[in-house]
């Protein structure tokens, strides 16, 4: 980050419906949203050994095997390393990486559902995110503070399940008298 650019808020092992084996943190910035690619998903390992690779053994000879101790060991000292880089460092850690700035951004939505989603449109570009439940928990906090984006906020999906979840509470004046049914 430039140190004219404040970090608002990060959502961590965010990963795209069509790569959900890689691990994507989101940076949200007073200047930007930066999509940082930092590898292969830790939350699909079991307890034990590695995931099971969709490649067969190569002449008899099965893929190694590591713990997922070690990996999420390696996770944190990765994590640990970047965390005093500038945010323009962390994003060359890959070519899978970028960034919009505000002005660029054209919608944000936040679709809840039985997969929810999460989308950034531009005129040149679309990224689409799989967020978890707590992660779409911290994009609804994050985007709703984040005062360039709050107007290009797109809140869409089953509207029971967004208030019995409490999202809706900074958008419904009436949340607080109870009068969300």
């Amino acid at each position: 980050m430039s140190s004219s650019e404040r970090l608002l808020g990060i959502v961590k092992d965010v990963v795209l419906p069509v790569d959900v084996r890689t691990r994507y943190d989101v940076y949200f910035t007073d200047k930007r949203v930066a999509i940082v690619c930092l590898g292969r998903a830790d939350r699909f390992e079991s307890e034990t050994l590695q995931p099971l690779s969709v490649m067969p053994s190569v002449f008899g000879v099965p893929p190694p095997m590591s713990s997922s101790v070690e990996k999420t060991q390696n996770l944190e000292s990765i994590d640990e390393k970047i965390k005093d880089w500038s945010l323009d460092d962390i994003l060359k850690l890959s070519k899978k990486s970028c960034f919009y700035t505000h002005d660029e951004i054209g919608e944000v939505k936040l679709i809840c559902g039985h997969s929810p989603k999460f989308i950034i449109l531009s005129k040149e570009c679309e990224s689409k995110f799989s967020p978890d439940e707590e992660q779409f928990k911290q994009l609804i906090e994050i985007l709703t503070t984040v005062e360039p984006l709050t107007n290009k906020l797109w809140i869409a999906g089953k509207w029971n399940m967004l208030f019995d979840m409490g999202f809706m509470k900074p958008f419904c004046k009436f949340y607080e008298k109870g009068a969300t049914k």
